[in-house]
């Protein structure tokens, strides 16, 4: 099912018309900003008749407290980036959680231990992600379209981050999973001139799960350079790397 994301406006009345005219997507309403002045009865109200409806929120003690007794799913919009954390927050419950940075690198592992705790792998796929400003881009975590279809075991949710006048565009191409240009069109934050039409389509299989070996155990891997090295050759000999067809 396809999500929309919404902030929480306690003076606006037409959240329940809203819903209604969305009524065959996710909603997830961010309440962070707003969460001292939620309307609980209201929203209790429109969790039983829309049950597509999340909140969602910074992790905060009296919050998640509160959460809890108005019986609607919620998650938090803390961004995961260590197996502390992941652990840490895992304990209160949430139906999400937002798997960012070097644990990209760690899916079939991560997804499993949240999916075996009923929780849903939320990603951000076109953004470069790192705890650190000059890690090569290559070396980052995000996912390119042509990707999705092998990450989707995995993840659960690949919420976009762009803005309005682009988001239709972004999320057409990802739907799509296909992009024959610059990956820096569709993922603004990856510095270079590296087209995806040129990268094997092996890329995501595998950095979903390569654990970022190069390093935790530098001089081990260098897989990240010779897709480079391989997209150069390719793109110098005009051959464009077609992705085979899925089984249905």
């Amino acid at each position: 099912m396809d999500e929309l994301k919404i902030k929480y406006q306690p003076a606006d009345r037409t959240l329940e018309t809203f819903l209604e005219t969305y009524k065959d997507k996710a909603i997830i309403i961010d309440v962070s900003e707003n969460f001292e002045d939620i309307d609980a009865q209201l929203l209790k109200g429109l969790y039983k008749k829309y049950k597509y409806i999340k909140i969602a929120f910074n992790f905060n003690r009296d919050f998640l407290l509160r959460a809890q007794k108005y019986e609607i799913p919620y998650f938090f919009t803390d961004y995961v980036t260590s197996i502390d954390k992941l652990i840490g927050l895992m304990e209160y419950l949430p139906t999400d959680m937002y798997i960012c940075e070097e644990l990209g690198f760690f899916l079939p592992k991560v997804s499993k231990i949240l999916h075996d705790n009923g929780i849903r792998v939320r990603v951000f796929p076109n953004i470069c992600q790192s705890s650190f400003s000059e890690t090569p881009s290559l070396k980052t975590f995000f996912i390119r379209p042509e990707d999705i279809f092998f990450y989707a075991q995995y993840v659960d949710t690949f919420e976009l981050v762009t803005d309005k006048e682009r988001q239709h565009v972004l999320f057409k191409i990802y739907k799509q999973e296909k992009w024959s240009g610059r990956i820096s069109d569709i993922i603004p934050s990856f510095k270079g001139d590296l087209e995806s039409r040129y990268v094997l389509d092996t890329f995501g299989v595998v950095r979903a799960g390569c654990g970022k070996r190069c390093m935790y155990k530098p001089g081990s891997c260098n897989i990240c350079d010779r897709f480079i090295d391989t997209a150069a050759v390719l793109k110098e000999n005009k051959i464009i790397v077609n992705r085979p067809k899925k089984n249905n």
